[in-house]
């Protein structure tokens, strides 16, 4: 590990630390005339709001000159609220008038300033008018700025204008100290609003842009009443984001406003009924009406009085929809612009009540180290001396999670850098208890014992990202309602969706938590319930530890750093094992080291084995009396199995997927007619395979095959009509012989088809030539990459449901057939490396669902006029087409396509007009264009090298030249 800091890193943090940092600006501005109040009334003012920490400007220099002085008008600006005391004299002093003018200004700049105007022994219609003392120091103004009038009539119009607000007057308060009390409690109760307003809430790493979205959500210019759930994991961010918005929101939006923190823990220790009085007096403010609520049934009259205010209420840690309809039953019709916001690490909490929901995802990773940065160095600090590794580590641990960085960053202040490197290593094996305890509440809170189980499976089965289907085929065997249990994990943030679609994720401390309790249930790690970590399945598997507690057993055998050699009675007592998965990730052949049995395996596995899964199987055939009943996916990739069993086999009721890819040994396959609801088989690269067809002539079911690269398959017999959606054949080297044996049979799914088409079923097929076989009419993708196929058979029309046609790198393939537009469910065509190919087939028809033709490295010369019947294409790809000159004028009737690539192809002189909707054309080598078209809407091109051709064209050209 380096020893050397990243300055770079360093000063970026420490810049953004510092832009939290906020000067501090005055809550309130006094301006008064100093020669009346400055000693008396205006003295003990200010010295009231000080004691109530309310920051207030008080000029205690006496007024000179003019004009008021930079300082004072800064001072003004930046305040909240305003306090103007008109006395007796005020009118007199130009100082003071000039201040309210700039003050009125302020507030019409400002709109959620407040100009609080108090009459000290003065009436208020005295100011309004001018009149008395205001009347006389007026006279004297008048005559002394004579040719400044205009500043007169501004301070006339200030002075009018002020006292026409809504102001307080010291004759209604006897002793004075009463109106100095109600002058402070009202600033008490306008403060808020403007400090939660102006307030960044930057010390909140991440915290504005999830604040705004959370307001837009709330539409606070609505006239309805919404509910807003905010749903997430434990410690990301959830109660804090709703406090912010508290603060934003509830002084200046609403007439009434509670925030019912930990409804969780309150709720258990306190019971419903003190929550709910605590939420109605505080919407209230009226303990009195309390005795007329009762629960469950709402009061009439509290009713009515709630749709009489408008209420911001915050429910927060919800963990039931029992506990929310506990407190809001009844009293859910509120006022209008009413608005509710419950925070839950259950979506299922508020998926009924609410209209609008809130996911709170994770900090960056630059938000991470700054959050961390912040609570692990202080705000000033520099991390010099720590290298950025550390800081890294720190980050990729917590994985976004706010409550880590800040748990971790104090529990590492001030500690050493060998100390952090000796802590983050610790983590690892014993995760921080006060992080684990904030998320165990989530697991705790599950009601059901086999969604716990579900997850505790995937906690320890998974490393990484993982499709649903992956975790249902897994575990479904175990439990039937592993469907439902994965949406509930899902609901409680426990499971959440990953970057890429269809994949889900564990969060890593979630995940570690799972473990953690795995972890705890035993000492000994074969008394466990669930196997994961490398150097315990090795302990336990090399001295056959293992007891009936075992369930699951999962292993990376990337993660070891050893040969193993496996004990023959190493699952002898695992009569629970439901899940043994053995696996390696990337390239097999990279693997260093490997699970090794010399003595073989006992005959005894689990009956309650649903899912077998074991890379680089070392034996010669599973065990005998292997009880396989109950099992449903068989995986053994790279084995050295030459059969797959040496005895007998009854049934296999449940067995659902095989594969035993890349298995170079197997010579052959048992009769699988005892697996009746087989629907996958993969054998890809089981190159001394030799006979298939007889293995799989029963199974109704098989939806799924795949024989790439089975180059020694001699002899086919017989193949069920309903051999697969799925059937994919790239790499099939002997596919001629495939194809010939399946043409010499007379299979009972062809005969109708045959009796009106042919005649007969007897199908012919030479060494290269197989125009004559039909393939089965179930396909929905048809891979014959790189293979010797010269023509395709007519009878392909009759697959109607085939989606995906592959001959790429089919180097004999001469012709399509003529019939090729019959194909109406074709999405995707690739041809792509066939360079025999030199005709693309007349669209006679519409084909409507084809979006993508990769017709690269062909040798078409030219293609036809009726293209333009491919309606629906979005992707049309000709690169390297050196034998292509020409494209049909009409081509600009693809009203869909968007992507055109045309790389390489020396023979083009010149386009048609190009279709209104695309967005990238690419070109390149054209060193003799004369005329190129005018494009219909826009164009990309790169590596062009004749610009000067393209001059008429109307959208602006991208070059990469």
């Amino acid at each position: 590990m380096a020893s050397s800091s990243s300055p770079s890193l360093s000063s970026e943090l420490s810049c953004l630390v510092k832009q939290h940092e906020f000067e501090e600006k005055y809550d309130v501005f006094l301006s008064f005339r100093g020669g009346d109040t400055r000693d008396t009334f205006a003295s003990y003012l200010y010295g009231a709001l000080s004691a109530k920490q309310i920051l207030t400007f008080m000029d205690h220099k006496l007024e000179r000159g003019d004009e008021i002085s930079p300082t004072l008008r800064k001072a003004i600006k930046e305040s909240k609220i305003w306090v103007v005391i008109f006395s007796e004299n005020f009118a007199s002093s130009t100082w003071c008038l000039d201040e309210l003018v700039h003050i009125l200004e302020c507030k019409k700049i400002n709109e959620q300033g407040s100009v609080m105007p108090i009459f000290y022994g003065i009436d208020p219609s005295v100011v309004r008018k001018q009149e008395g003392s205001y009347g006389v120091a007026f006279s004297a103004h008048e005559k002394r700025f004579k040719d400044r009038m205009k500043k007169v009539h501004q301070w006339r119009a200030a002075l009018t204008e002020a006292s026409n607000l809504c102001g307080l007057d010291s004759k209604n308060f006897r002793p004075e100290c009463k109106l100095v009390q109600r002058i402070v409690d009202d600033i008490s109760l306008k403060l808020p609003k403007y400090l939660s307003n102006e307030h960044s809430y930057g010390h909140l790493i991440g915290i504005e842009k999830k604040v705004k979205e959370i307001e837009l959500l709330l539409s606070t210019g609505s006239k309805d009443v919404h509910i807003v759930g905010i749903w997430g994991m434990g410690g990301i961010g959830k109660t804090t984001l709703a406090s912010v918005v508290y603060q934003r929101l509830s002084y200046s939006h609403f007439e009434g406003c509670c925030f019912l923190w930990n409804v969780r823990e309150e709720y258990a220790k306190y019971g419903p009924n003190h929550l709910r009085k605590k939420l109605l007096s505080e919407l209230l403010n009226d303990e009195a009406i309390l005795r007329m609520d009762s629960p469950f049934v709402a009061s009439p009259f509290i009713l009515n009085r709630l749709r009489r205010k408008k209420v911001l209420i915050i429910l927060d840690d919800v963990v039931s929809s029992i506990q929310l309809e506990a407190l809001i039953q009844g009293y859910d019709r509120l006022a209008p612009s009413s608005r509710i916001i419950v925070t839950t690490r259950n979506m299922q909490v508020i998926k009924k009540v609410a209209d609008r929901f809130y996911k709170v995802d994770g900090l960056s990773h630059f938000e991470s180290l700054e959050l961390f940065h912040l609570h692990a160095f202080g705000k000033n600090s520099s991390i010099m001396g720590y290298d950025q590794m550390l800081l890294e580590r720190v980050a990729r641990y917590a994985n976004g999670n706010p409550l880590a960085l800040k748990v971790l960053g104090s529990f590492l202040h001030s500690k050493s850098k060998e100390e952090w490197e000796i802590a983050l290593n610790k983590l690892k094996i014993m995760p921080n208890r006060e992080i684990q305890d904030v998320l165990r509440i989530s697991y705790e809170g599950l009601d059901d014992e086999g969604i716990k189980s579900t997850f505790l499976d995937i906690a320890c089965l998974f490393d990484q990202s993982f499709t649903r289907d992956q975790a249902e085929n897994m575990l479904e065997a175990s439990d039937s309602f592993v469907k439902l249990g994965i949406s509930v994990l899902m609901d409680r943030s426990l499971i959440e969706n990953g970057v890429i679609k269809n994949e889900l994720r564990m969060h890593d401390l979630i995940q570690q938590m799972g473990r953690t309790i795995i972890r705890d249930e035993h000492r000994e790690p074969g008394n466990r319930s669930r196997l994961y970590d490398a150097k315990d399945i090795c302990h336990v598997l090399e001295r056959a530890k293992g007891a009936a507690t075992v369930e699951c057993i999962s292993l990376n055998m990337s993660t070891i750093d050893r040969d193993v050699k496996v004990c023959h009675a190493a699952f002898s007592k695992m009569h629970n094992l439901r899940i043994l998965q053995i696996y390696t990730c990337g390239r097999r052949d990279d693997i260093k080291f490997k699970l090794y049995l010399p003595q073989g395996l006992d005959s005894y596995l689990s009956d309650k084995l649903n899912y077998f899964h074991w890379d680089l199987y070392p034996l010669k055939s599973l065990p005998s009396h292997f009880t396989l009943e109950n099992l449903v996916e068989l995986i053994l990739r790279g084995s050295h199995l030459k059969k797959l069993w040496n005895h007998e086999v009854q049934s296999l009721p449940a067995l659902r997927r095989m594969d035993l890819s890349y298995s170079k040994l197997l010579a052959e396959l048992p009769d699988l007619s005892v697996a009746p609801n087989l629907e996958s088989i993969n054998l890809e690269s089981c190159t001394s395979l030799v006979q298939v067809l007889s293995s799989l002539q029963n199974l109704q079911r098989l939806t799924n095959l795949n024989l790439n690269g089975c180059t020694k398959l001699k002899d086919m017999k017989e193949m069920s009509k309903s051999t697969g959606r799925f059937l994919d054949l790239e790499k099939f080297g002997s596919i001629k012989n495939f194809l010939n044996n399946i043409g010499q049979q007379k299979f009972s799914f062809f005969k109708s088809f045959v009796q009106r088409f042919t005649g007969n079923l007897s199908l012919y097929s030479s060494q290269s030539h197989i125009s004559e076989i039909k393939f089965p009419m179930n396909l929905s993708v048809l891979r014959l990459s790189r293979t010797v196929i010269e023509a395709l058979p007519p009878s392909i029309e009759y697959i109607p449901g085939l989606v995906l046609l592959d001959l790429s790198d089919c180097k004999r393939l001469k012709s399509l057939p003529t019939n090729f537009c019959n194909l109406k469910s074709l999405e995707e065509v690739n041809l792509s490396g066939c360079l025999e190919l030199d005709k693309f087939p007349e669209i006679f028809e519409p084909m409507e669902h084809l979006t993508y033709l990769n017709l690269r490295e062909t040798g078409i010369k030219e293609l036809p006029k009726s293209i333009e019947n491919l309606v629906s294409l979005q992707q049309f790809n000709m690169i390297l087409c050196k034998n292509s000159g020409f494209r049909p004028n009409s081509r600009c009737n693809l009203r869909k396509l968007l992507l055109v690539s045309l790389e390489w192809c020396p023979k083009l002189q010149k386009l048609p007009p190009l279709p209104p909707a695309l967005i990238a054309l690419c070109l390149n080598n054209y060193e003799s264009q004369k005329l190129l078209p005018e494009l219909c809407y826009r164009l990309y091109a790169r590596f062009f090298t004749s610009p000067e051709n393209i001059s008429n064209w109307r959208s602006p050209l991208c070059k990469y030249l």
